[in-house]
């Protein structure tokens, strides 16, 4: 068993989790990751053996913006290969910097496994607000790291 990181498209990464993963969601969650995963520029999935650790992707407001938003799902597999899973997400941020020098997004306050990765990723987090805690991402600082 060896956990990797496969940089991929939004359409393959949605097709390879869909039945499995996905498609247990409600109608809307669904809907969420799939615009995600189609609207993305990038597309990371980390995985062991055919087990899906986790996804995330890049989503640009627009193709010549410096900013993109940051997504992430984790699936329960993840838990036996978080510091793999976070030492190949450090390189993927090496590169989204390079590409997006400002990267945004949003997470649930008790999300306590999406907000640990974050502030492995370099995240800095704004205040709170209705239970969602924005968080950015920037070149400037992460390369201080």
């Amino acid at each position: 068993m060896t956990a990797r990181i496969l940089q991929t498209s939004g359409s393959y990464a949605h097709d390879l989790i869909y039945r499995d993963y996905l498609s247990t969601l409600p109608q809307d969650d669904q809907e969420t990751m799939r615009r995600s995963m189609y609207n993305s520029t990038r597309v990371w999935i980390g995985y062991d053996d055919d087990q899906v650790l986790g996804v995330w992707g890049l989503i640009p407001p627009t193709l010549l913006s410096d900013v993109a938003y940051l997504w992430l799902f984790t699936t329960h597999y993840l838990d036996r290969h978080v510091f793999t899973f976070v030492r190949h997400s450090q390189r993927a941020v090496a590169q989204m910097v390079q590409e997006y020098p400002r990267i945004v997004g949003h997470c649930v306050c008790d999300n306590a496994k999406a907000i640990r990765w974050l502030k492995w990723l370099g995240a800095e987090f704004d205040q709170p607000h209705d239970g969602i805690i924005p968080f950015y991402i920037e070149a400037e600082s992460w390369h201080r790291q």
